[in-house]
């Protein structure tokens, strides 16, 4: 019987749902532009790591904490060639901050993109029906959630990068095809194939 760990993201299904941390993305997570201060072998001798620990647990909290790291590993490996998401997400804000805004602040005394999205609901202008320019090129739509309220969509250069698909559900990103390049290339270090790696680390 399988245990599943480190679990590899499927490379087609570019979307990926993340909770909710202090109501905004949790950029530990979702990549960013930046480049990382580790070396390619600082990066292959952390994974190594993580797949010995995962080898040799069966403890569901442990292969949890491997999972989240992996997956912090692989956001900072790819981040020299991700879109400035966190200058974006500031842009959106801003540009719903000129419509009007909601009053209510947080100890940080800062709203965040979340309380617009939720002040909207009882506003006339229908954000549903606008399309912000961001700045490069980006731009931010807020369409209606199924489960009610608005989301919010940042596309950069035609591009959407980053989607907030509602309460319970979190912040998501898309990968661009550089990232999906570089997330093939961190999956596919040779030393996964010698811990029967595909698409999820397992022992029998």
């Amino acid at each position: 019987m399988g245990i599943s760990a480190l679990s590899a993201v499927n490379s087609v299904n570019t979307k990926h749902s993340m909770p909710l941390s202090d109501r905004g993305p949790d950029w530990s997570i979702i990549p960013s532009s930046g480049k990382s201060s580790k070396s390619k072998a600082e990066f292959t001798d952390e994974i190594k790591e993580l797949a010995r620990r995962a080898a040799n647990t069966t403890s569901k909290a442990e292969l949890e904490y491997i999972h989240r790291r992996r997956t912090e590993l692989c956001a900072e490996y790819m981040s020299d060639v991700s879109p400035d998401r966190k200058v974006l997400y500031r842009q959106a804000e801003n540009a719903l901050k000129r419509q009007g805004g909601n009053p209510k602040y947080h100890g940080s005394g800062e709203l965040t993109l979340l309380d617009f999205l939720e002040a909207a609901d009882g506003r006339t202008d229908r954000l549903v029906e606008k399309k912000f320019a961001l700045a490069g090129g980006g731009t931010l739509t807020c369409p209606v959630l199924t489960s009610g309220g608005h989301g919010a969509d940042i596309y950069c250069q035609g591009t959407k990068v980053l989607t907030y698909l509602g309460s319970g559900y979190g912040w998501a990103c898309e990968r661009i095809p550089a990232e999906r390049e570089k997330e093939r290339e961190f999956c596919c270090y040779p030393f996964f194939l010698s811990y029967n790696y595909c698409g999820c680390l397992s022992q029998n």
